[in-house]
């Protein structure tokens, strides 16, 4: 597991959801290497049957799942698991819900006392995650609130999947569905943090591990080419949703500083090579979302919604309209929010130019 930019190493007991630590604890225990995966299997039935909001009532339920033989796990795997690593590393600090009950935002308080949030977005078939990758962003995104953070390190692969099972076990204590996807688009670049956030979209999509489909997990960046490259190679059926807010390399590299170091061309050819992966790989043309942050007077003109389909026309993708909460940049770069109408009239542009998009 890669080091923590910024952050004290991790003490104490081990985390249950760093799958490397597991494997190797069980070999040396005597036990064949697949218990190891047995282990998560129970664990995660366990969170999603209903397990109990504490970590105990949680191995209990576990421990059960052996008795029945089906699992072809034994009992005391679970009881040396449980003895020897901590189930959740994390804990979650505050936790609000919308008034419409769709969407819950969960602050989670990391081992050394740093916090990140992740949401719960509850649609009609399906719930979402949205889990952070890093703690504060080194991207600057002139409009973004997390960007004036700075970075102040990565999260741990353990640390990524935490967020996701504290979520599963709160939802599912109260009789809601698990989550089915999972949408890396909290705080930081998921890509910067290319090691961690692998290995977390490697478990999630483990049959063995959360089993979520491939198409179900989305990782949003803001345009770090090089790893996006990486990620079409070793994830190919992954999604991904560009931050993409201009439609202009001088634009963007105004609003956008990363793309100073990634220009847009180099960007566009690493989405081409994503968008025939997906292709190849799941038969599916629904790859990528791109994401545009609509700032009054600065990207939201119809010479900028020209050049947006200039820039996009021919590729499946979805376009992602989402108009500004001003926010401490505001007053930092003198952003504002535009109109509904122009918003629309946006959008209805770029629906003329042959663009699926939504607001």
């Amino acid at each position: 597991m890669p080091p923590r930019r910024g952050r004290a190493p991790a003490t104490g007991k081990p985390a249950f959801f760093n799958a490397q630590e597991l494997e190797r604890f069980v070999v040396q225990r005597g036990f064949d290497a697949v218990v190891a995966q047995r282990l998560w299997r129970v664990v995660i039935r366990a969170l999603r049957d209903g397990g109990g909001e504490s970590d105990d009532e949680v191995w209990e339920r576990a421990s059960k799942y052996c008795i029945d033989g089906r699992q072809k796990l034994p009992k005391v795997a679970v009881e040396l698991a449980s003895q020897n690593f901590r189930l959740f590393s994390s804990k979650l600090a505050h936790v609000a819900e919308s008034k419409d009950t769709q969407t819950t935002k969960l602050v989670i308080e990391l081992r050394d006392g740093h916090r990140v949030e992740s949401v719960a977005m509850r649609h009609k078939s399906r719930t979402t995650v949205c889990v952070s990758s890093q703690i504060g962003c080194a991207m600057g995104c002139q409009f973004c609130a997390t960007g004036t953070m700075n970075l102040i390190g990565d999260l741990d692969t353990s640390e990524i999947l935490e967020q996701v099972a504290l979520i599963t076990r709160h939802e599912c204590a109260r009789s809601r569905p698990a989550p089915r996807n999972v949408v890396f688009m909290g705080m930081g670049e998921p890509l910067a943090n290319y090691q961690s956030v692998s290995a977390a979209v490697t478990s999630l999509c483990d049959p063995f591990h959360f089993a979520l489909r491939k198409k179900g997990v989305t990782v949003s960046t803001v345009g770090v080419a090089p790893a996006l490259k990486k990620l079409t190679r070793e994830h190919p059926e992954v999604r991904v949703a560009l931050s993409l807010h201009a439609p202009s390399q001088e634009l963007r590299a105004r609003i956008v500083p990363a793309a100073k170091q990634w220009p847009l061309h180099e960007l566009i050819e690493a989405l081409d090579d994503h968008l025939n992966s997906v292709s190849r790989h799941s038969g599916s043309h629904d790859g990528l979302m791109v994401e545009y942050v609509l700032l009054k007077g600065v990207n939201d003109r119809r010479e900028d919604a020209d050049e947006l389909i200039a820039l996009l026309r021919g590729k499946p993708v979805m376009l992602n309209l989402i108009p500004y909460n001003p926010n401490v940049t505001a007053t930092l770069h003198g952003f504002e929010a535009p109109s509904i109408e122009s918003c629309r009239a946006f959008g209805k542009i770029v629906i003329e130019g042959a663009l699926h998009r939504k607001l």
